[in-house]
């Protein structure tokens, strides 16, 4: 088996894992998935780090096995990081997803009429297709499988 094909069954284990640990928990909804990953994180640390920094995981399998840097990947860590630190990483400690989303908006805007803050609750409520759910994960399987068959990203 060569280096690249071991790269892209990685990111497929990695990302069917955290498929597979999300769909287990019935995450219907946006808010469903950062709660779970909130409640893993607190509740299974090894789990919940190994479940949120997937991408992280997959840079760095691609970094030490192909030599290759890939940008596309390092940019959507940067984004998914930031996502995280601004809604899992929180100063908060409950197993009450109610208590966790106003957490979450609060944080997330300041000033809000009760309309807008129900608006923004329900949306984030809302169940939506799989696809939609886990169009990131699609999206970094992708990148990947690309950047192996491009030959892009930088050599490390």
């Amino acid at each position: 088996m060569n280096n690249e094909i071991l790269i892209e069954l990685i990111t497929f284990l990695v990302i069917a894992f955290r498929i597979y640990i999300l769909s287990s928990m019935q995450v219907k909804s946006v808010l469903d998935k950062m709660f779970v990953l909130y409640s893993l994180k607190n509740n299974s640390p090894f789990l919940g780090y190994s479940i949120m920094f997937y991408i992280e995981i997959i840079l760095v399998a691609e970094y030490y096995i192909l030599g290759v840097l890939d940008v596309g990947l390092l940019f959507l860590a940067a984004i998914d990081i930031f996502i995280q630190y601004k809604n899992i990483f929180i100063h908060l400690v409950t197993n009450d997803k109610e208590v966790y989303l106003e957490t979450i908006i609060k944080s997330n805007f300041k000033t809000l009429t009760r309309d807008e803050y129900h608006k923004i609750g329900d949306e984030l409520k809302k169940p939506q297709p799989v696809w939609k759910l886990y169009s990131t994960e699609l999206i970094v399987f992708a990148f990947v499988v690309w950047t192996i068959s491009m030959g892009n990203g930088f050599n490390g």
